[in-house]
């Protein structure tokens, strides 16, 4: 009879240290794993981020042809943030990312879009496009104007309405 409890206990002693292993096995795993998810859900953001304003500068050329033309983009901003410059004439998406898109401090041309990874922690990925016409955001000339993220998208509408004093386009940028 004494041989038998003794046998019990071993089996709930041994289920408790093959349970206590395989969580130790999880969490070795997930501690590996996890900073190379988070890099890789980065790069997908930042690649989000590329498309979206390629889609706006699209709109912006669009507009161009004629005063009076008015486009619309739904602007989904899962990180970072979208800064319009009016003073630089810019549109700029900000990432604060655990993926280096690209070699860190270098300027990096991709089409009408210029990349630029700042050395930070985590890295600071900057996706900036220059225009040659006056960027304007509800009426206003100077500044800058900011959109951080959001859980639902915004409706950014873009307008050529007609030419400054210096015979520049003027391109107007509004969120409803």
């Amino acid at each position: 009879m004494r041989g038998v409890v003794n046998k019990k206990g071993q089996v709930w002693v041994e289920t408790v240290i093959y349970t206590l292993i395989g969580l130790t096995i999880i969490g070795l795993v997930l501690a590996v794993a996890l900073p190379k998810i988070n890099e890789k859900k980065d790069e997908v953001m930042i690649n989000q981020a590329v498309q979206a304003l390629g889609s706006i500068d699209d709109k912006v050329y669009e507009v161009q042809r004629a005063v009076g033309n008015r486009r619309t983009v739904d602007l989904d901003i899962g990180k970072g943030r979208l800064i319009i410059d009016m003073d630089l004439d810019t549109i700029s998406w900000v990432i604060d990312s655990k993926f280096k898109y690209s070699e860190p401090g270098i300027e990096v041309p991709m089409g009408n879009l210029n990349v630029l990874t700042e050395e930070t922690d985590p890295w600071t990925v900057t996706l900036k496009i220059n225009y040659a016409v006056d960027i304007r955001f509800d009426e206003l000339s100077v500044g800058t104007k900011e959109l951080d993220s959001a859980p639902t998208p915004y409706k950014l509408m873009i307008e050529n309405i007609g030419k400054n004093e210096f015979d520049n386009l003027i391109i107007q940028l509004s969120v409803s």
